[in-house]
């Protein structure tokens, strides 16, 4: 068992590596664009991060349309079976686009309406809508990126995206410092700078990644202009699988930003710190979701080619390996909270000691976050996407958010009690998949109708 342990451990560290490094480079994007326009002042953090709320729900959606795709594309890689796995990229490109262009015509008509959510602030509402409307040209791109880039990842050609996402912040981060404060006599733009970047960042990404393909014919453009068109059987099994976790990324995202509003209405000042606490634990935790989709392509895998006592066992293995992973993590967030806070100098004291302590308290619900981020790759893997949907988004809905609405409604809560309670409740999570995992209904084999 110890030896099986290590093997799988090492397969997974080979998996999960370039796609750390990937999410990893995003996210030193995201805390560079963070700490560049947290060097104006207050209502331009508050400003983009309202807008940045509203794109992280989109981001998700579009992730969501690509992850039925995703499913299927593993179990086939498992099956091999070259025709249908084909047709899953296609699918999860038709699909994410479809979401991306829906998404894009709603934030261009109701950009100020989303915003006032948020805000009552006219200066803080015009920064986040100027903000989103240029990033909003990027979701049809960034669609198209997903499908690319997770296709590559999930049939073992890592390093191509992670080099291009790489080349792509360096452009994103040069236009920053150019346009956020009009260096070399480019025009000061603030914070509609930062989101120009983003644009030129994505633009980048999407025609580097269709060079490559074009030029490298990965296996998921197999026979690409006869897989064009997706039989109708399967185009609906494709859908009936991918609708509930489409469903599931777009209904967690909404939650989670439900909860950032009602964060907000305990005390205003929560738009100043929340983005302050969570990036660099956002920064940390791409490593657990590296792990998380690593796990997803070996593991589904695995039960594509009908070995799913392996499955469980890799499962198991998963789970293990990401607690130490994560209680690593943990330590190092704990022992560097004071030096991230000095970073930001256009904010008061007081925003400084909430957003230290809820930096803290971050360190120590990295371990339960991470455990809960495996256990819905694991659970996603196995194909059961309704039970996903049921551990992910229902909890989120049935649990978290009305607890939330509850204490804001009857309770004196101050801020940072009032976050901390709110997402310790995800223990409630914890045990529930834990349950799920355990009784091995989360094992599903998509792909044998259509071998």
């Amino acid at each position: 068992m110890k030896k099986e342990f290590l093997v799988f451990i090492k397969k997974l560290f080979l998996v999960s590596l370039p796609i750390i490094i990937q999410q990893l480079f995003l996210n030193i994007a995201s805390l560079l664009d963070t700490l560049m326009v947290g060097q104006l002042d207050e209502k331009s953090i508050s400003g983009v991060y309202i807008a940045t709320q509203i794109v992280f729900v989109i981001n998700l959606m579009i992730f969501g349309a690509v992850e039925g795709g995703s499913v299927f594309l593993c179990q086939f890689k498992g099956g091999e079976n070259k025709n249908n796995l084909t047709k899953s990229f296609v699918f999860k490109s038709y699909f994410s686009t479809f979401i991306a262009i829906l998404a894009t015509l709603i934030v261009l008509i109701f950009n100020k309406q989303l915003v006032s959510c948020f805000s009552k602030d006219k200066e803080v509402i015009k920064i986040a809508c100027d903000y989103i409307f240029i990033v909003s040209v990027s979701f049809i791109p960034y669609a198209l990126t997903n499908s690319l880039s997770t296709s590559m990842r999930e049939l073992d050609h890592l390093i191509p995206p992670t080099v291009i996402t790489f080349i792509g912040i360096l452009f994103n981060t040069l236009i920053n410092y150019l346009l956020i404060y009009g260096k070399f006599s480019f025009p000061a733009l603030g914070a509609k700078g930062a989101a120009i970047g983003t644009l030129v960042e994505r633009i980048f990404e999407i025609l580097a990644l269709i060079i490559l393909t074009i030029w490298k014919k990965y296996e998921f453009t197999y026979r690409l202009k006869n897989n064009l068109k997706i039989e109708r059987k399967m185009f609906f099994t494709f859908l009936k699988k991918s609708l509930p976790l489409l469903i599931n990324e777009t209904l967690w995202s909404i939650g989670q930003t439900l909860l950032i509003y009602f964060f907000s209405e305990v005390d205003e000042i929560a738009t100043i710190v929340l983005p302050i606490s969570s990036t660099i634990y956002n920064l940390l935790f791409v490593v657990c979701l590296g792990l998380g989709n690593g796990i997803s392509i070996i593991v589904g895998e695995s039960i594509g080619g009908e070995k799913y006592n392996l499955g469980q066992k890799q499962g198991y293995y998963s789970l293990l390996f990401t607690f130490f992973v994560s209680l690593i993590l943990g330590i190092i967030l704990f022992s560097i909270s004071p030096l991230i806070v000095s970073f930001y100098k256009g904010i008061g004291i007081e925003a400084k000691n909430i957003a230290l302590i809820l930096i803290k308290f971050n360190a120590i619900y990295i371990v339960l976050c991470a455990i809960n981020n495996a256990l819905f790759f694991l659970m996603r893997s196995g194909g059961r996407t309704e039970i996903v949907l049921a551990f992910d988004s229902l909890y989120a809905f049935v649990i978290q958010v009305p607890v939330c609405f509850l204490l804001l409604k009857f309770s004196n809560l101050s801020l940072v009690p009032f976050v901390c309670l709110i997402y310790s409740l995800d223990i409630i999570k914890l045990f529930l998949g834990g349950y799920i995992v355990i009784s091995k209904k989360w094992v599903k084999n998509l792909t044998k109708q259509f071998k």
